[in-house]
């Protein structure tokens, strides 16, 4: 079973929305939140590899992840997403957060925002976003936690409009910038969060 939980979007100014169909509301920082509605995201179990992942690392599971972005990316005419350490910084602790025991969601209590995460680590945006999965039981093997991984992105890449704000935040042509974090747990559940920005 794999699951992906809607995506995040904040935007400044308010008029910039990368996911401009969906409701948006006024945060306390003055910046403008975007998210769709709830979908559920299936997924084959697939290999990935334990603990929180860098993508700049070939062959991890992040790495994996970034490659298929990348090419779906360059399929659609735009151009590569970079990795920056902020946003593997934002991903990783979101992602440990989750498998914690706060479970599938943008927000943790006791969690700031995405865009005050990604604020507070650096990063200077006008446009971030947040895409959330989790699946298994897999195995504790790099490949099998890999094939999670990338089977839940896959999942992703593939919804249909108007329940695609995941391949939305994916293929925008605002975002430049990402940070993934793929990680197991005791249960053998993956998460992986990828985090976004302009």
């Amino acid at each position: 079973m794999a699951v992906a939980a809607a995506p995040a979007v904040v935007t400044v100014p308010p008029g910039h929305a990368a996911v401009s169909t969906h409701p948006t509301k006024t945060a306390p920082s003055s910046r403008t939140t975007s998210a769709q509605p709830s979908a559920s995201v299936a997924a084959s179990p697939a290999a990935s590899p334990t603990g929180s992942a860098s993508a700049d690392q070939d062959g991890t599971p992040a790495a994996q992840v970034l490659a298929l972005i990348n090419q779906a990316r360059a399929t659609a005419g735009l151009p590569a997403l970079t990795v920056t350490a902020g946003l593997e910084t934002t991903s990783s602790a979101h992602n440990l957060l989750m498998a914690d025991g706060c479970g599938l969601s943008h927000q943790c209590p006791g969690e700031p925002p995405i865009g005050d995460r990604e604020t507070a680590a650096g990063i200077a945006w006008t446009a971030a976003g947040e895409n959330i999965g989790e699946g298994g039981p897999v195995a504790d093997t790099t490949a099998a936690i890999a094939a999670m991984a990338v089977g839940l992105t896959q999942s992703m890449l593939n919804e249909q409009p108007p329940n695609d704000g995941h391949r939305m935040n994916i293929l925008s042509t605002t975002f430049t910038h990402i940070g993934i974090a793929v990680y197991r747990d005791s249960s053998g559940t993956v998460w992986l969060t990828q985090d976004f920005s302009n």
